[in-house]
């Protein structure tokens, strides 16, 4: 049954960027290439994981840069990059970093969610 335990692998790049960021003149070609984790279950189903921070959703405000300001912009590459990930078959969850700047409520929100997970896709 080793074959039906799920892989949990943190820091995984999606996809493959060929060019150096010198070849590219600094401009990102693929706009998240990188995840937080990959959760591989059972029956080639691939989930994404993400622990959002601010640099998912704002921006560093020009004239106080130790403030930072709602990007609309981040949002809406963040929500199109989540489509396209949906549409090539992953699930994806969101947790926003303030869920964990508590240690108890965080350990028991990503029990919950394993749990509940684990539930739905009917794993171990």
């Amino acid at each position: 049954m080793k074959e039906k335990l799920p892989a949990l692998i943190p820091q995984v790049y999606l996809h493959y960027d060929p060019y150096t960021s010198k070849q590219l003149k600094g401009e990102k070609r693929l706009s998240r290439e990188r995840v937080d984790f990959l959760l591989l279950l059972p029956y080639r189903k691939n989930i994404v994981i993400e622990i959002d921070g601010q640099q998912h959703y704002s921006e560093k405000d020009k004239a106080n840069p130790q403030l930072y300001k709602a990007s609309p912009k981040l949002y809406a590459e963040m929500v199109a990059e989540d489509r396209r990930l949906r549409l090539a078959g992953y699930e994806l969850y969101r947790f926003g970093g303030y869920e964990f700047c508590d240690d108890a409520k965080a350990k028991q929100t990503v029990e919950n969610f394993f749990d509940d997970l684990f539930k739905l896709h009917s794993i171990l």
